[in-house]
């Protein structure tokens, strides 16, 4: 009766740890569900190993399925241990040689037991006992077992800080879940003492009985809080297919999934993307960061391969009946939409004959210069300029002589001009300079270089030699000058005095 109770009980338990085993590992690609899949597999051998020793007729038989077992009982503390370590933000210590040491031991109890005949370290001895009506193997324990008994103790155990941690740092909902884990992880530490003490005397495997709920705990724990529904709804909006770079986060935003358009966004950000906490990931770009975990709609640049891309970031959260469990984020492409709009910005910016500034963006650039100079107390000066005699070129060369020399003189203001001085055209042969920290006398100073550079420059049309001259006026911030257009007005008064006084020169406001 109790061998066919226990039979039952392991049945169910193999059936248990099958579908376990197919929801997690082949339905998913997550790390997550993938060890919980394994550890399923796992478990899954060793119940039905067990299962069968308890109802084999022969001793060679039931030998034969204890072995068995030894195909999945060593390797279910790893695995255990593993997804406790990804569910927990610690993965980057699997890579490389974290995966060795974690399954070193394991492999050397699976080869020690395969091999046990030879060297009996693993069980020293075995015997058969007739107990309440049912034969059961007796198993002396060798060195070793006690070596693979404290390693699975070390993995509990550390599993058990890893949820004991975040039980400590989380709340509402999040705190319940480490709650159960933390129970989880803890209940099969009672199968080892029974294992050891060897209660009843009996030789029943302890583990065999208690494994089966833990992990179905477990995965009911998992999908009722985190990733395998989450991914189930993300999947559902096409995760996989969109030519969008998608990630799925859980709620303390650790990677749980992400499709292949994501992983040509995070070579932009110089990063490799892998199921780590986010904060690991992209920690030389803060400012990203931040706009995820504030879900703001962003939209970044990046230099790639020499050119400048575009990337909008949005963030929108995944809703497990009305309980928040992650976060999906939208990477998507929009470089040439960004392109576009600088190229309309620069347009609308822009005089199209010279490539200056037009008269509204000129006036804006000079407002803000006007209002930084009066606030910090700074220097500021303006110049207005003139080409002298404009109609004449027109009327001997025709207007495409006349754009020639407009764009000449544009080309001679970015070569006398500094780089942080603000350059426009405000009118058809009318060009204006704003120089901030420059104060009257040196921008005077600066004015008649150019005028010089101006007069002495031959500029050739239809292989046709022009000459033109320049009249400048120059003012300065004053403290009575109320704003922008009053420093304009006051520069392009002393302009028309240089044109009065005989154009070819340069008159500052204040210096008569």
């Amino acid at each position: 009766m109790i061998t066919k109770c226990i039979s039952i009980y392991l049945f169910i338990g193999v059936m248990l740890f099958s579908f376990i085993f197919v929801n997690s590992f082949v339905r998913s690609k997550s790390s997550y569900a993938r060890a919980l899949g394994a550890l399923s597999l796992t478990l899954q051998v060793y119940l039905l190993g067990y299962l069968m020793e308890i109802n084999s007729g022969s001793v060679s038989e039931m030998y034969f399925w204890n072995q068995v077992q030894y195909f999945g009982l060593p390797f279910f503390s790893p695995l255990w241990l593993i997804i406790a370590m990804l569910y927990t933000g610690r993965g980057k210590y699997l890579k490389g040689f974290g995966s060795v040491i974690v399954f070193a031991i394991p492999v050397m109890t699976f080869v020690f037991r395969l091999t046990n005949n030879w060297h009996h370290l693993y069980y020293s001895n075995f015997q058969i006992q007739h107990v309440m009506g049912i034969d059961i193997m007796l198993l002396t324990k060798g060195p070793w077992y006690y070596v693979q008994t404290l390693y699975i103790m070390f993995a509990l155990l550390l599993c058990t800080w890893f949820y004991f941690q975040h039980y400590r740092k989380s709340v509402g909902d999040e705190k319940t879940l480490f709650r159960l884990l933390l129970l989880i992880s803890i209940i099969p530490y009672l199968s080892l003492v029974l294992i050891v003490l060897n209660i009843g005397g009996v030789g029943i495997d302890y583990t065999a009985l208690i494994l089966p709920p833990c992990v179905l705990l477990f995965n009911l724990a998992l999908t009722r809080y985190n990733f395998l529904d989450i991914k189930v709804l993300a999947r559902e909006r096409v995760f996989e297919e969109s030519v969008e770079g998608l990630i799925l986060v859980n709620r303390m935003y650790c990677v749980v999934d992400f499709n292949a358009a994501s992983v040509a966004f995070f070579s932009w950000f110089n990063a490799q993307i892998e199921e780590e906490q986010l904060e690991i990931l992209i920690k030389n770009h803060p400012d990203l960061l931040k706009s995820i975990k504030d879900a703001v709609a962003q939209v970044f640049c990046f230099i790639v391969a020499g050119e400048e891309r575009y990337v909008s970031v949005q963030v929108r959260e995944v809703n497990n009946k009305k309980v928040l469990v992650g976060h999906l984020i939208k990477f998507e492409d929009v470089t040439e939409r960004e392109k576009l709009k600088q190229r309309l910005i620069k347009t609308a910016n822009t005089d199209e004959l010279t490539g200056l500034n037009n008269r509204r963006k000129f006036g804006e650039c000079g407002k803000e210069a006007f209002l930084r100079a009066r606030r910090y107390h700074e220097n500021l000066s303006v110049l207005m300029m003139d080409i002298d005699y404009f109609k004449k070129v027109n009327d001997s060369f025709g207007h495409q002589g006349g754009d020639v020399v407009l764009r000449g003189f544009a080309d001679l203001l970015a070569v006398v001009f500094r780089k942080t001085d603000i350059v426009g055209r405000v009118g058809g042969e009318e060009f204006a300079v704003i120089m901030l920290n420059t104060d009257v006398r040196s921008a005077c100073e600066k004015a008649e270089i150019f005028r010089k550079t101006v007069a002495e420059k031959k500029l050739t049309f239809v292989e046709k030699p022009i000459m033109i001259t320049v009249s400048i006026g120059v003012a300065e911030l004053t403290e009575e000058m109320s704003d922008f257009e009053v420093l304009m007005n006051r520069a392009d008064d002393a302009l028309y005095a240089a044109k009065r006084s005989g154009r070819n020169r340069v008159v500052g406001a204040s210096l008569g």
